[in-house]
C-alpha cells in the first residue's frame, strides 16, 4: 500500500527539517520571527510538493525555496521599521555580540560575520557550510559553478575582514 501525499511530504520534511531550521536561523534572529519563517516556508514547500518533479535532489529544492522565503521575509522585513527590545528575546537568545563580554567563540564570530553579509552570498555560504558542493550550490541558486568557486572566495575575504574589524 502507497502512502498517501500528505504522509510523504510529512516524511520528507521530518528527513530534512534541519535545512528549514539553519536558514530560518541565518535569517531571523529571535524565536518569533524564526518560528514564522519556518512556517511561511514549510507552507510554500507544502503548496509545491504536488509539483515537485524530482529534476534536482529533494534538499536542493527544498534550500532552494527555503532560501527564496527567507530573502524574501528580509526583504518585508527590512522595509518597514520594527524595533524589538531586548525583554523580547529570551536568555538563550540574546546574541553574543549585544553581550559585553569580550569572550566570544569562533562560532558566533563567523554566524555574526555571516549575517552582515548580502543575501546571495549569506546563502552561498551557508549552503558550503552545510557541505553541498560547487554544483549542487549552483543549482540551488541559479549561478554558474564557477561564479560559485570565485564568490566563496570571496566570501571567505570578506568574512575575514567583518570578523577582524569587530572582533
Amino acid at each position: 500500500m502507497t502512502k498517501d501525499i500528505k504522509e510523504e511530504f510529512l516524511d520528507m520534511l521530518d528527513k530534512h527539517i534541519r535545512i528549514i531550521i539553519k536558514i530560518s536561523g541565518a535569517y531571523a534572529y529571535n524565536h518569533e520571527e524564526r518560528k514564522d519563517l519556518m512556517q511561511d516556508i514549510i507552507f510554500e514547500l507544502w503548496k509545491s510538493y504536488k509539483r515537485f518533479n524530482g529534476s534536482c535532489k529533494v534538499s536542493s529544492w527544498i534550500y532552494r525555496v527555503s532560501l527564496n522565503i527567507s530573502m524574501n521575509y528580509k526583504r518585508k522585513k527590512s522595509s518597514t521599521f520594527m524595533f524589538t527590545s531586548l525583554g523580547d528575546f529570551n536568555g538563550d537568545e540574546i546574541p553574543s555580540w549585544i553581550e559585553d563580554s569580550e569572550d566570544y567563540s569562533q562560532l558566533d564570530v563567523l554566524y555574526n560575520s555571516i549575517s552582515e553579509l548580502d543575501e546571495i552570498n549569506k546563502a552561498i555560504v551557508l549552503l558550503y557550510l552545510e557541505g553541498n558542493s560547487h554544483e549542487e550550490i549552483a543549482d540551488i541558486t541559479g549561478i554558474s559553478k564557477t561564479n560559485v568557486g570565485t564568490r566563496i572566495s570571496r566570501i571567505k575575504e570578506e568574512l575575514k575582514k567583518i570578523a577582524l574589524s569587530k572582533y
